[in-house]
Formats: structure tokens, sequence, C-alpha cells
């Protein structure tokens, strides 16, 4: 990388540390039921390699909207974000 690219830091969520140039799925714990059952949050974290912006994308909050979850995919597959 060239000297006058700033490197990026770790991001860390919950437990988890994402290490620049890394992708992460992780199960962000939420809440516990009543019924001794559990409740998490999938994640998907993609560190770029750079320091710059950072992006938060979010879907199915209300879950029946699905759309989001797709357009997300999609983001994923993307290949501007397999070389960061």
């Amino acid at each position: 990388m060239p000297e006058n690219i700033k490197k990026n830091t770790p991001i860390t969520i919950g437990e988890t540390t994402v290490r620049p140039g890394e992708r992460a799925a992780i199960n962000l714990p939420i809440a516990d039921l009543y019924t001794g059952g559990s409740v998490s949050m999938p994640v998907k974290v993609i560190c770029g390699r750079r320091a710059g912006p950072v992006l938060f994308v979010s879907a199915a909050i209300h879950g029946d909207e699905l759309n989001g979850v797709e357009i997300i995919r999609r983001l994923l597959k993307r290949k501007l974000l397999n070389g960061l």
C-alpha cells in the first residue's frame, strides 16, 4: 500500500474484532426469551484496508420489509467491496 494512503483500524462489534481487509459474519446476541431461548441479530462486517467513510446498511427491521435484505445481499457481492 502506498505511503500516502492511511491504513484502516479494526472494527469491534460485540466480542468480535474484524481487522482491515477481513470480513466476518457475527450473530450479535439481543435478548433472552422467557422460554429459555435467545434472539440474535446477524451482522455482516467488511473492514476495508484503507481508512475512510463508514457505511451502515440495515434491513428487515419490521420483519415484513424484505426488499432491503436482497439489496444488502447484492451489495455484499459487489466487486468494489471484494477488493477492500
